[in-house]
């Protein structure tokens, strides 16, 4: 989850119905670490000992077909005759066993691909599962096996801390700390307002009352920066010491890119949540819109993917929904009559000839969502929120080591 504000202050609420009827918020914080010379070696080698424990187990899965029950028995006799094992702490070696077991879910349920071996630049976080592997004290945060590290606790953390990850992020260290909340009042929104969102290339969003939001193009105005930084990295010499500089340097400035889309879409979907009790979108199949090679980066570059999944936790905490609706015909119907009035793509005003409709296709479109919305939402006796589906059996929160 890309899901901050800004750079320094990520918190993503996931809600989930209790027993009872209540409301559980689990929270996830995200905190700028800053570690000692000794500490930053540590966090290095535990990320590289993960590494290799995720790649042993995965080429033992795809040799001998084994599971994850077995797998953790021979992790237990793995750590007895590796002395890099027993430096880390037990909870994030079965955190890798388990991470790789729920890639191998994702991929039998048709949601991820194949499992593949992981390079250093490819793995560049650990979990501790448990509070007893971390315990935030003031303000630094106690890691098992690494020590007391000193932390930007921007703000307090709420309930009771439940998991840690320790993330790299090139040359910086964040800490994702999930926190469960016991109960939380919804914040009311805007009773009885509901809007269609139409997203786009040319404005990033469109809603059913004509207003509209620019799309920065974040991607557009850094390209040259970018593709000067490539050309230096090409040039330089393979695993030499300019050429690492050169791909730090690189990879710098497609963070700065990734940083900017996220403070958009936070933006944006902040305001949607805020404004509106019912929010609709379509349910576009984006993996296979890309596939267009004209489109793709633009597409990319929008991230209507990363709006839909913060406008849906901010609705939700603010006691709202946002309901996905199925796209097709959307911009060729007219929202007005109901008739099929064919377009291009080039067609940018939506000319009805039966009731001489006339307003901008993305409007018309935003619309006829709003519309599709409304009717599924009325043959539904509950909200209907963005579907997370679950892609293993096994609990995220809390992880009981092998007896």
């Amino acid at each position: 989850m890309n899901e901050f504000v800004s750079p320094r202050t990520r918190v993503a609420l996931l809600s989930c119905r209790n027993v009872c009827g209540g409301t559980e918020v689990l929270t996830t914080y995200r905190l700028r670490l800053y570690p000692t010379r000794t500490q930053e070696r540590l966090l290095n080698e535990t990320l590289e000992t993960c590494r290799l424990l995720y790649n042993r187990m995965l080429a033992d899965r795809r040799e001998n077909h084994t599971g994850f029950y077995e797998q953790k028995r021979v992790l237990v006799g793995l750590k007895k005759n590796s002395k890099h094992l027993r430096a880390v702490n037990s909870q994030v070696l079965q955190d890798v066993v388990l991470r790789l077991d729920k890639t191998y879910q994702a991929f039998f349920a048709g949601l991820a691909k194949r499992p593949r071996f992981k390079r250093k630049a490819r793995y560049n976080s650990f979990r501790y599962a448990q509070l007893g592997g971390f315990r935030v004290i003031g303000k630094a945060l106690r890691l098992s096996k690494i020590g007391s590290v000193k932390m930007k606790l921007h703000r307090p953390i709420d309930g009771t801390p439940k998991t840690c990850t320790v993330i790299r992020d090139i040359d910086q260290w964040y800490a994702c700390i999930s926190a469960k909340i016991g109960s939380s009042e919804p914040i009311e929104p805007q009773e009885g307002k509901a809007v269609g969102v139409d997203l786009g290339v040319v404005n990033l969003a469109t809603l059913s009352n004509g207003r509209t939001f620019g799309n920065p193009r974040h991607l557009d105005r850094s390209i040259i920066r970018l593709k000067t930084l490539q050309r230096r990295l090409s040039r330089k010499k393979k695993g030499s010491n300019n050429g690492e500089k050169a791909k730090v340097m690189l990879a710098k400035a497609w963070r700065r890119v990734r940083r900017q889309r996220d403070d958009t879409a936070h933006k944006v979907s902040a305001d949607l949540a805020s404004g509106y009790s019912t929010i609709v979108f379509e349910d576009l199949h984006i993996p296979n819109m890309v596939k267009n090679h004209n489109l793709a980066s633009a597409i990319t570059d929008a991230s209507w993917g990363q709006l839909r999944r913060l406008t849906a936790y901010k609705a939700e905490r603010r006691g709202g929904r946002v309901i996905l609706v199925e796209p097709r015909g959307t911009s060729q119907k007219c929202s007005g009559c109901g008739e099929v009035v064919p377009k291009g793509l080039e067609e940018r005003t939506h000319s009805c000839p039966n009731c001489s409709l006339v307003l901008d296709r993305d409007v018309n479109a935003a619309r006829n969502i709003l519309k599709l919305g409304l009717e599924r939402a009325r043959m539904e006796e509950q909200p209907l929120l963005v579907q997370r589906r679950r892609i293993s059996k096994f609990a995220p929160v809390k992880q009981e080591a092998y007896g």
